[in-house]
């Protein structure tokens, strides 16, 4: 039954509503700014090579893998390069597959920060310092968060946090050449470039873009932003610009968070309807455990909302704030996942199948038998009165704890799902170094099933270090989906690919699936 905003706000509000101070408290240590740039470099050990007794690298013949850094035009990058790196983010060029771009906490702005390219589908790549700094802002240490996506006809978009005189903004610019000769074109006035979020301007978070064609009008394209505004409750934002330089002239309230975790709002393309979706996190605290940050496990309820308008309006199945979907449990943002990365991105992530629009939603939920923070998947299809239905979920991970969600779906006859994911698989026993493995789940059945491919096992480049906000990983990583080929990148240890030092990298990986 759709609800007036007003009821619906008031019955939010009675849920999410907290005094003053520990409203603001909470805002202050979930929020994933600043993030994580500590370099974390320490010298290679055997054990990198054979964690736990188990080769780093398996063979994998249908998936191609390379570190950024060492498979790279830079022949002494492997032995210099020592930044964070982590947290990265992907974008492919649909007109031309092979250009390929990352970004990562690879350095801050001078007069420009990097970007990691490649013109021939991930073998090779290159580091240049590129992306200019937004005119009229400080030169500081960001961009801090940073995500990137190529429009249907190449033009590259990138939205990056930043912090000016205001506080904390979002910044979006577009190139139509991020590789050769980069334009990067910031929409400004009087000299200053101008923020893409438009509402509680210095409270952003967690910017996420995506560039899809608008709804109504098939010739034009939009750059849709996703950003958490913390001068709220906080409050779900998507900002959308259709002009190139972009000037963000629609900002619309998606939905409302709040308690003790990070609402991890991410954003997903339909290719076929060109509708955008929006997918977040709340903690409600009328449950006790979102009321403390380090309360573990929290209740965590996941929301789904939808524009079919260009972001103008949003409403899925009639409701303004959009749908409630499902109720867990998980770990997050303390302890830390695998001691050693706090989860202020959210355990979640969505993405819209190009061939008949079902949508999927990756998310945690803790496993009630065993205690373990595994993934599970749904899958919604149209309800055949314009809106959607809860067809069916199936746990993704097996009984470990994962983490670092990424959903995409490839373009062929079974719909194959795959799903990016990181494990933590104990702590070393000769070492007392933190174990993860990242890994590619794919599925031919819609979901229910999945057969599990190891990308890399990898010790972690340095323990505990007692700080809640510690992430040696970051927030997030991501997967793309180009036709039949899957293109991905995670944060994974260098060694076994040839770095001579232990050094979190961006590790590349694509495979292209068959019918």
């Amino acid at each position: 039954m759709k609800l007036p905003f007003t009821a619906m706000l008031a019955s939010l509000l009675s849920i999410l509503i907290l005094p003053l101070a520990a409203a603001q408290d909470y805002k202050d240590q979930i929020r994933d700014y600043p993030p994580d740039l500590r370099e974390n470099s320490r010298p290679a050990i055997p054990e990198d090579y054979y964690p736990g007794g188990v080769p780093a690298l398996l063979p994998q013949p249908s998936i191609s893998i390379w570190d950024v850094v060492v498979s790279n035009t830079d022949p002494n990058l492997k032995n210099n390069n020592h930044t964070a790196n982590s947290e990265p983010s992907i974008a492919i060029n649909p007109s031309h597959p092979n250009e390929v771009i990352i970004l990562s906490f690879t350095g801050g702005w001078g007069v420009t920060a990097p970007i990691w390219y490649s013109t021939n589908g991930g073998g090779l790549w290159a580091l240049e310092y590129t992306i200019t700094n937004p005119p009229g802002l400080s030169e500081d240490g960001c961009p801090c968060d940073q995500t990137p996506d190529f429009g249907p006809s190449g033009n590259l978009s990138a939205t990056f946090l930043h912090t000016d005189s205001l506080g904390i903004d979002a910044y979006t610019s577009t190139t139509s050449d991020p590789i050769v000769l980069p334009d990067w074109q910031w929409f400004t006035v009087g000299g200053v470039t101008q923020t893409t979020d438009q509402v509680g301007k210095g409270g952003a978070d967690q910017p996420w873009l995506l560039v899809n064609r608008d709804p109504k009008k098939k010739s034009q394209t939009n750059v849709y932003v996703a950003y958490d505004n913390f001068d709220g409750a906080p409050d779900m934002r998507v900002a959308v610009a259709s002009d190139d330089p972009p000037d963000f002239t629609v900002d619309s309230l998606v939905g409302f968070s709040g308690g003790a975790v990070n609402p991890g709002q991410r954003l997903a393309k339909d290719l076929t309807t060109h509708a955008i979706y929006s997918l977040w996190q709340v903690c409600p605290i009328k449950f006790q455990n979102c009321n403390n940050i380090a309360a573990d496990p929290k209740t965590i309820d996941f929301h789904l909302n939808r524009s079919t308008d260009g972001g103008k309006t949003w409403g899925l199945n009639g409701n303004p704030a959009g749908i409630f979907l499902v109720e867990t449990q998980s770990t997050q943002p303390q302890p830390k996942f695998g001691t050693v990365n706090a989860l202020l991105g959210g355990v979640d992530h969505i993405a819209v199948d190009p061939n008949n629009s079902d949508v999927y939603v990756v998310y945690g939920n803790r496993d009630s038998n065993t205690g373990n923070n595994r993934l599970s998947i749904a899958r919604l299809t149209a309800d055949g009165h314009g809106g959607l239905k809860w067809v069916s979920s199936a746990f993704v991970s097996p009984q470990a704890d994962a983490a670092l969600p990424s959903v995409a779906i490839a373009k062929n006859s079974h719909g194959t799902i795959g799903v990016l994911y990181t494990r933590f698989d104990g702590i070393d026993s000769k070492t007392k170094l933190p174990k993860f493995s990242a890994w590619l789940a794919i599925s031919n059945d819609h979901g229910k099933t999945f057969a599990h491919n190891m990308l890399e096992s990898f010790l972690a480049t340095t323990v505990d270090d007692h700080d809640p906000r510690q992430r040696i990983l970051g927030d997030y990583q991501q997967l793309k989906a180009v036709g039949k080929t899957f293109y991905g990148v995670f944060s994974g240890n260098g060694v076994p690919f040839g770095r001579p030092f232990a050094n979190i990298d961006p590790i590349f990986f694509k495979t292209t699936v068959t019918d």
